[in-house]
């Protein structure tokens, strides 16, 4: 006697109506749990990176600020580039003691109220404004360029280093046009 089985079809959906709910359930609480588990792991982190207050410039819309602030260094002296609030800016280092960077600041006109020094650097020469103010923070602005640049170096920076790496940050800003430069006492009429 020859018998012959014919195979009984099984199929399995997962949308079957015959699935079991609490399996249902049950995955979708795992899959729930791990997607909170994991905003609540980048909220943290996010959390624990700094962001510094940095007034927006005036001409901060600037397209020019945005080709700026991407060319900008991801390090600067050995201090990080950290999150700041503010369209257009930048900051290194930790708040409280970070360098800040805004760009679309009032080009400055002729002055003698601020030594204007021509900073060299691999990348070109750059004209800054220099000049400190009453608690020891150095105010750099770039000078002949629109949109113009600022750059804040407190005390906590100046105090372990000099401000020279300014010109670090000329790659960034060479390329807009400079429309006057530095002069000398020699050069003034």
């Amino acid at each position: 006697m020859n018998r012959t089985t014919s195979p009984t079809p099984r199929t399995t959906s997962l949308s079957s109506p015959a699935a079991s709910p609490s399996r249902s359930r049950s995955a979708l609480a795992r899959t729930g749990l791990a997607g909170l588990t994991c905003l609540a792991v980048a909220t943290a982190v996010a959390g624990c990176t700094p962001t510094i207050g940095v007034p927006v410039a005036e001409d901060a819309a600037n397209p020019v600020c945005a080709e700026i602030v991407l060319s900008l260094p991801d390090e600067l002296v050995g201090m990080p580039q950290t999150h700041t609030d503010s369209q257009a800016t930048t900051a290194w280092g930790e708040p409280g003691a970070a360098v800040t960077f805004r760009c679309g600041v009032t080009p400055p006109g002729p002055t003698a109220e601020a030594p204007c020094l021509t900073v060299p650097s691999d990348s070109g020469d750059v004209d800054w404004l220099a000049a400190p103010d009453d608690e020891g923070t150095w105010t750099f602005v770039t000078y002949g360029r629109d949109p113009a640049v600022e750059v804040k170096v407190p005390p906590e920076i100046t105090d372990e280093r000099s401000t020279s790496f300014v010109g670090d940050l000329n790659a960034a800003v060479v390329d807009v046009p400079q429309t006057r430069e530095c002069v000398g006492a020699q050069d003034a009429g």
